[in-house]
């Protein structure tokens, strides 16, 4: 299990599929910039990930923070 990989240089849309996969059998969080990316990164998330919890400047001001992971049967 790797706990942490710095993804942050990968296009938009592979970062996504990175989490998702992930996701699937773990929870996951992830940073990003601003709410406006946060609600992309979920929205194109969608159905596959659970959304546990979302907070804004936990660690860093000015980012948010997304925990998502499995689907609950």
């Amino acid at each position: 299990m790797k706990a942490f990989a710095d993804i942050a240089d990968l296009p938009e849309d592979d970062c996504i599929a990175i989490i998702a996969e992930a996701s699937r059998t773990q929870i996951v969080g992830f940073f990003v910039d601003d709410d406006a990316k946060a609600d992309r990164y979920i929205r194109k998330l969608g159905e596959r990930v659970r959304v546990i919890e979302r907070k804004s400047n936990v660690l860093v001001n000015g980012t948010v923070f997304v925990k998502v992971g499995p689907r609950e049967s």
